[in-house]
């Protein structure tokens, strides 16, 4: 007889094809009954879901239920966080999840505590890195459904899942789901059609003499009288079944011994669809959170820490609101993509405002530092936001009357964009000398691109002059076909870019885009049957060169069928697709920028960027959380793959910021920003830049046969249509390409990534336009005592270390600096200045003071210090 611990629980999804809006009302008719039932039942115990974000959202309308609430989660019946959203697992950054469980577990304490698991019940696949994440917030545990392959990975749905570091947690995988016994009753058809079979499947897989078996659903309510019914129930079977939660059953198998252990990702949809090419859908979603993790981890944070050294403070309350907002798209449908539109609309609000709040700080925090150094209006306040010196390029905007202007001290900056204002008049002044009008001058805005060095974490002050007779520095047109700088030389010749590397590679082809049509959904490509794909090339348009930069740019119009059901048709209706990609070469920069724009009017179809690596690889190697993973290049599908999976198992594979192959004595790597889906077929490597469809879910496709996914095939749904992710309009993509000799570096990689992806920051005090930076306009000026200087540095860690970020501490006076090191082998922290900090201390990731104090940083680890001002 077997111990069969039954969670009584609701799966929450925030939004979906339905609103955050809907949800919230449905939470409300819901979480009231469940502590209703609590209430009444004092043998009763429920899970809500494992994210804060919901009960945060309930206690907005029901206030009053805040006290029962903490009451049942300090008794141990009500789980609640550790997240604040169910994250996404490969779509958004390693310091996101943390966010995303520091805000959870925080929230969840003020009503009595948070459930330590991480709990995820619902997300399309897990990161080989998630053990690491939760063990460095204090998680020991780990409780997921998809991705798990019962042949390749473990044997048992109960082991150990370790992460690249080595850090372990005990993991619990919900076979069939953590809904196969949902609406349970105390009926033998359900005894017999659902609770038996999946208690005697999960028995057999395990082993074990104690078993755990969730009866919840999606936004499903509380079972009443649960103890009595499972009591009667255990009479009817040779099993006893008792109310339980995750946390008791995990107490029990850390009793246990000899588990099996895993190390690496889920991502094998054997089980259950993982919907492996999810990560095209929806880009602009994708692009926007990345442009925004941007903005709060590498501008606003670090400007904040800088700030409160100079005695310029801005809530982190106003940080926390940010990061939640975009929080809230984290979740697995909002940020896969697989949402109706109406909840698109949402998102893009919602990241709207997060932004809108990002930049405000900043331009609060430039503000205030110009006012307490006294800049002068031809003078640039240039922020570093690493925590070491920077010797580099940096973007520096200038409003100024004349173009010809020069940064002293700095003859080769270089004018990159130019805006021209016209003069305009009965311009409106109001000050202490009354109200007259004047006519305003003509002025230029100013997109500059100078070598400075910058000190650690801070700022210095950059002069320019006018001077009508300075020769002005800007990209002029060149009678070429080639640019070329120390590393590589990128040749247009007989339709084709071809690229040679300085250690002689040559790679004919270089660059082409492949487009075919997507007969898939918002969860997953699938090509159209008798469809095939069509290779994209582009003519040269211009070359630019100046002694710093040299750019290639090329188009290409395109007329390809409007419609799907016009691909298969020989003279069907068409539709424009144009493209123009820029490649940019700097100077002593080992890295050839790509940036693309693409006019898309064609719908349901994908586009991808063809780079040919001239290597025949084994394996691609993909960045994830603080580390990367080695992926094999599937030669071809097993003949069979339906027999054991249920969506073909396609090599189509997310990644983090970067993937790379190596092979031939060289290696190359593809970085982008926001772009997250690649495959490597044969010597090539593609780069998904957008899939575009118009369903939420559709049956029976190529890649994905049978059902519908998302509900729109059950009794009672009807189709979704999805207009907003066919994407028409213009897009915008960048990437970056490096090649180099030897063997693909981890190190090196991860430093390329952090150079390429800098955050170029500057600030000038001036008033020939009071909107070029948004809050100028407002923020009203103070009389401050002078005590910046023109230079300053928070602190400073050597160059050969990694960041990954700075943000303000929770719960006190400090900072939190996170050092990470996505390699193989261990890092000593050793050569640092944090003088200007009262105390040091070593935490986790949640604050929590570590026992050893070293400040070793274990392979693909990180170490997060305490910094009290």
């Amino acid at each position: 007889m077997a111990k069969v611990h039954i969670v009584n629980h609701t799966h929450w999804d925030r939004e979906w094809y339905f609103t955050t809006a809907d949800a919230l009302v449905l939470s409300d008719n819901c979480f009231t009954e469940v502590l209703d039932e609590l209430e009444k039942n004092r043998r009763a115990m429920f899970c809500l879901d494992g994210q804060s974000s919901i009960i945060e959202e309930y206690l907005e309308i029901r206030p009053e239920r805040a006290e029962q609430i903490r009451k049942f989660v300090e008794q141990g019946r009500l789980s609640i966080g550790p997240w604040y959203t169910q994250t996404d697992a490969f779509f958004v950054s390693g310091e996101s999840m943390i966010r995303n469980l520091i805000l959870g577990i925080r929230d969840c304490k003020k009503y009595g505590g948070y459930m330590n698991i991480g709990y995820l019940p619902d997300t399309f696949g897990f990161n080989a890195q998630l053990p690491t994440i939760l063990k460095n917030c204090g998680i020991d545990s780990a409780i997921f459904f998809r991705g798990i392959n019962f042949e390749n990975h473990v044997r048992s749905p109960y082991f150990i899942w370790k992460g690249l570091s080595g850090k372990e947690v005990m993991a619990v995988n919900l076979v069939k789901g953590y809904g196969a016994a949902a609406f349970l009753e105390d009926s033998e058809i359900y005894i017999n059609n659902k609770l038996l079979p999946i208690t005697e499947l999960i028995k057999a897989k395990s082993g074990q003499n104690e078993i755990l078996v969730p009866i919840g659903e999606d936004q499903l309510d509380i079972v009443p009288d649960l103890p009595e019914k499972l009591e009667s129930i255990s009479t009817k079977t040779a099993d006893s079944y008792v109310i339980s939660s995750y946390e008791q059953f995990m107490d029990y198998l850390r009793k246990q011994d000899q588990y099996e252990v895993y190390e690496g990702e889920f991502r094998e949809p054997c089980l259950s669809r993982v919907h492996k090419t999810i990560g095209s859908v929806r880009y602009d979603v994708k692009r926007i959170n990345f442009i925004l993790e941007q903005k709060l981890l590498n501008r606003v944070e670090p400007l904040m820490a800088i700030a409160r050294a100079n005695q310029i403070t801005v809530s982190e309350k106003l940080l926390n609101k940010a990061w939640k907002k975009m929080l809230e798209t984290h979740a697995h449908d909002g940020m896969g993509g697989c949402v109706s539109d109406n909840v698109a609309v949402d998102i893009f609000h919602r990241m709207k405002e997060a932004e809108e709040i990002a930049d405000g700080i900043e331009n609060v925090i430039a503000k205030r530092l110009s006012e307490q150094i006294g800049l002068k209006s031809n003078e640039i306040l240039v922020f570093n936001t690493l925590p070491y010196a920077y010797t580099g390029y940096k973007k520096i905007q200038v409003v100024a009357p004349s173009k010809k202007i020069r940064l002293i001290g700095h003859e080769d900056a270089m004018i990159l964009e130019t805006k021209y204002y016209p003069p305009r008049d009965h311009v409106r002044i109001v000050d202490a000398q009354g109200e007259r009008y004047i006519t305003e001058p003509a002025y230029y805005k100013l997109t500059l691109l100078c070598k400075l060095s910058l000190p650690a974490l801070g700022y210095q002050v950059v002069t320019f002059e006018e001077n009508s007779d300075y020769q002005e520095n800007e990209l002029h047109p060149a009678d070429s076909r080639s640019i070329a700088n120390e590393f590589y030389t990128v040749t247009y010749n007989n339709h084709q870019i071809e690229l040679v590397t300085s250690f002689g590679k040559q790679m004919k082809d270089f660059i082409v885009f492949e487009d075919c049509g997507n007969d898939g959904d918002t969860y997953d490509f699938s090509p159209l049957e008798g469809d095939r794909p069509v290779l994209l090339s582009l003519d040269l348009d211009q070359v630019l060169k100046t002694p710093v930069m040299q750019q290639m740019i090329l188009k290409g119009h395109f007329q390809l069928p409007a419609r799907l059901s016009e691909r298969l048709i020989q003279d069907g209706e068409k539709g424009a697709l144009d493209i123009e990609l820029k490649l940019s070469l700097l100077q002593n920069v080992n890295r050839l920028d790509v940036h693309c724009k693409v006019d898309n009017q064609i719908y349901s179809h994908r586009l991808r960027a063809k780079i040919n690596t001239d290597i025949l690889a084994q394996e691609a190697i993909a960045s994830l959380p603080f580390g990367y993973i080695k992926r094999p290049v599937l030669k071809e599908l097993p003949a069979d793959w339906k027999k054991h999976y249920v969506e073909m198992p396609i090599d189509i594979e997310p990644y983090e910021s970067s993937v790379s192959v190596e092979g031939n004595g060289y290696y190359l790597t593809a970085f982008a920003k926001g772009m997250k889906e690649y495959q490597m077929i044969d010597d090539s490597l593609y780069l998904t830049l957008f899939s575009s469809t118009g369903q939420l879910g559709k049956e029976n496709l190529i890649y994905r046969p049978g059902r519908a996914s998302g509900d729109t095939t059950r009794q009672g749904h009807e189709m979704i249509e999805t207009p907003m992710a066919e994407l028409i309009g213009e897009l915008e993509f960048e990437w970056s390409l490096q090649a180099g000799s030897g063997c693909f570096d981890e190190y090196q990689t991860a430093k390329t990534w952090e150079e390429y992806s800098l955050e170029h920051i500057s600030y000038q005090s001036q008033t020939l336009n009071k909107f070029i930076f948004r809050l100028d306009n407002k923020i009203q000026p103070r009389e401050l005592v002078r005590r910046s200087e023109p230079q300053f540095s928070l602190l400073e860690i050597k160059d050969s270390y990694l960041f990954s970020s700075i943000s303000p501490s929770l719960y006190s006076d400090a900072a939190l600096l996170r050092i990470k090191n996505p390699t193989g082998r261990e890092v000593n922290l050793t050569d640092y200045d944090f003088s200007r900090f009262r105390a040091v201390e070593k935490v986790n990731d949640i604050e929590e003071i570590c026992e050893n104090q070293d400040f070793i940083i274990p392979p693909y680890d990180t170490l997060t210090l305490k910094l009290s001002f």
